[in-house]
Parts: structure tokens; sequence; C-alpha cells
């Protein structure tokens, strides 16, 4: 049977009050097929167009699941810095896996922003910690000195982050 997006985003709205059973479903959706792709980047276009961000997340996170490439850097330029939706750290995720330098300078404000990009960051500041991963794994000299400045500060998250790269 050929997997349908429609059915399948029908489905999530009947399973989406219970979000362990909207996270399980998610799990159903095809895995790096970009068989989605056009379609994906169009309603999160249209999302960033009316600065919606009901659903957003899911969309991001089904775009992942589909396969992101190099052709979701203009959606996640207009997202990383955007503050109409609450994405932030997942958004953070997504730009780690694109490994492309032009991300350096919004990832080393997020991490230095708390309000409004870490505001659901708690004492491990995981959105934090997840920057400190991207700039490790970019291994460029501007996000090295990103790191450089981040631990300058002393922050014991940036400092657990970097231990595991030791």
């Amino acid at each position: 049977m050929k997997f349908d997006l429609h059915t399948f985003l029908e489905k999530y709205a009947a399973k989406k009050s219970d979000p362990f059973a909207a996270s399980k479903f998610i799990e159903t959706f095809p895995l790096g097929t970009k068989a989605y792709k056009q379609k994906l980047q169009d309603i999160i276009d249209k999302k960033i167009e009316n600065k919606d961000s009901n659903d957003l997340d899911l969309y991001l996170s089904l775009a992942w699941r589909d396969g992101l490439d190099k052709s979701y850097k203009p959606i996640f330029k207009q997202l990383v810095l955007a503050t109409w939706h609450d994405c932030h750290e997942d958004i953070v995720d997504y730009i780690r896996d694109l490994k492309d330098e032009s991300f350096v300078e919004d990832l080393y404000k997020i991490a230095t922003t708390e309000f409004p990009y870490r505001k659901y960051d708690d004492e491990n500041e995981s959105t934090l910690r997840k920057c400190v991963h991207a700039f490790k794994e970019l291994n460029s000299t501007l996000s090295l000195e990103k790191i450089r400045l981040l631990e300058a500060t002393g922050n014991m998250n940036v400092k657990y982050v970097l231990e595991m790269y030791h």
C-alpha cells in the first residue's frame, strides 16, 4: 500500500491529544525517502509566511524523517532566529545535521540568548548544549572560536559537552 501524506496527517490529528501516541505515530512516517520534500517545504514555507507556529514542530520532524538536505537551508535561515515559534531546540539539531557554516552566528546568538531562544532550557541547558555540539561537528575556524568564547563564560554545561569530545 502506497503511503499517503494527507491520510497520515488526518490520522495524526486524531492522535494529537495523546503526546505519547502522537510521537509513536510520527515514527511510522517513511524514513529518508525525500518523497515528500516539496510538499513539506511548501507547507513549512506557508507557515513561515503566515507566522503560524501551529504544528510547525510536526512538519519539521516529518521533513527530518523524509530526509533533510541543503535545499532546506533557506527555510532554516528564516526560522533559526524567528521569535514567533518555539522550535529553536529542534532547529539547532536540524542545522547541526546540515553542517553549514553560514549558521554559526545564528547558533551563537541562540547559545548566548536565553529569551526567546532558550526559554525552555532547564539547568541542563539542552539547547545551549546542542549549539556546542553543532559547533564541534562543524569544526571550522569560526565555530571553534565560538566554542572558545562560550568556554570562557565558565558555563558548566559547555564544559560538560566539550568533555565528551576529549
